[in-house]
């Protein structure tokens, strides 16, 4: 082997050492753990069969009401890259009073680079105009200038981010910046972004921004157009929103939701490898999510429930009906939905049509969906005196010879 094949083996096997010795991102040495539900998949073959195939390290998909329907490290801390904007949207929107207030955009907030739309130092946009370029394309030089406006101070700001953080128990959340880029202390978690975004789609401005495909915003040489960085506006089928980032730390990002057939969902995929895997991957999932949940019917009104004794007669009873129509949002990997009648041992005279007998509970395993009203379905009236006497009389005969003193309840359901 000559000298110069031997350095080079050398030089190949270093390489290879230093890469095999190299810190791995914090993500890569977690196991992916997933759930579905409340139920990790490894302990069931049913829902390791049914869980989505996701290639990302950490993520969550939840209902808009806080229901997880599947997660995957979902309270790692991660770097969280410009998802960072929805808190800072959050923080701006409830500390500035007039949305249509003009200000100056320092030059400090220009010089922050990396995601950008061209804002110069000096140009006069309105907090609006600002968030709209935030938010739709992930302006860093407007999230900059947002922040000095609100905060007064980076650090006065980053001190709202966290009050506010504190206040929405992200207790896997710190923030440092409004803009996202890579900064010691700046993390979150999935379980964390998706409690955030949810808390801010409940803004309407907010919602109205992130679902945005493109808008305008004043320029130096006129109205110049600004287009969202959120892929899946318009081309999913009821994408919402929310909100993407990328960074080195943190990989590529997506809070994504969508809302289809009375149902909404968020998507939160941390640490995708490219920009077109994030929107697979978080496609995938919402298709998963929206093809187990959705509005189910679990009543149906006058149904006959049950037949409840009335206590005055001998063999008298009144049909309880269930009280009204129920459609809930069903998540079909949650176990088999049963239904049970709870109602009152017997009734006295008069009922009236309407009157309230029971209750029907409806569960899907362990969890309450839904309780509805039983009603009686007709009037009873008091026997007269001529029956009552009868019914006393024969009360007292098989009190002694043995004998059924009133009707017995009978449950349909």
């Amino acid at each position: 082997m000559s000298r110069t094949s031997s350095s080079a083996y050398r030089i190949v096997a270093l390489v290879l050492i230093a890469a095999l010795c190299a810190p791995l991102p914090a993500w890569a040495s977690v196991a992916n753990t997933d759930i579905i539900g409340t139920v990790a998949v490894g302990d069931s073959p049913e829902l390791a069969a049914a869980a989505p195939d996701l290639d990302i390290p950490a993520g969550v998909l939840r209902t808009f009401d806080g229901q997880v329907l599947w997660s995957r490290n979902d309270d790692a801390e991660r770097a969280m890259a410009s998802t960072t904007k929805i808190m800072t949207a959050v923080v701006v929107l409830e500390n500035v009073e007039n949305l249509d207030e003009t200000i100056v955009v320092p030059a400090k907030a220009v010089r922050i680079g990396e995601s950008a739309v061209g804002i110069q130092a000096g140009e006069q946009l309105t907090i609006r105009e600002l968030l709209a370029a935030m938010l739709v394309h992930s302006a860093n030089e407007a999230a900059m200038a947002l922040a000095l406006y609100t905060g007064k101070t980076l650090e006065g700001f980053a001190e709202l981010m966290n009050e506010k953080a504190a206040s929405l128990g992200l207790e896997h959340s710190h923030f440092v910046n409004p803009h996202g880029l890579d900064e010691s202390g700046h993390y979150t978690s999935a379980s964390d972004l998706a409690t955030l975004a949810t808390y801010a789609m409940k803004d309407p401005v907010f919602r109205e921004m992130v679902g945005l495909e493109q808008t305008r915003i004043p320029g130096p040489d006129g109205q110049r157009t600004i287009e969202t960085s959120n892929k899946l506006l318009g081309s999913y089928e009821g994408a919402t929103g929310i909100k993407t980032g990328w960074t080195d730390d943190a990989g590529y990002c997506l809070v994504a939701s969508a809302e289809r057939d009375g149902v909404e969902l968020i998507a939160v995929v941390l640490g995708a490898t490219s920009e077109s895997e994030r929107f697979a991957e978080a496609k995938r999932l919402l298709d998963w999510g929206l093809s187990h949940y959705g509005m189910q019917a679990v009543s149906s009104a006058e149904s006959s429930a049950a037949l409840v004794p009335v206590s005055d007669y001998l063999d008298r009873t009144v049909m309880a009906v269930v009280g009204e129509s129920v459609t809930l949002p069903v998540f079909d990997l949650e176990g088999e939905m049963t239904s049970s009648v709870d109602v009152v041992s017997a009734v006295d005279a008069p009922v009236r049509t309407g009157d309230r007998l029971g209750t029907l509970n409806i569960r899907q395993g362990e969890r309450l969906l839904a309780q509805v009203p039983l009603l009686a379905a007709e009037d009873v009236a008091e026997p007269d005196v001529w029956d009552s006497i009868t019914i006393w009389v024969t009360r007292a005969w098989r009190g002694i010879f043995g004998g059924q003193s009133q009707a017995s309840p009978v449950t349909y359901m």
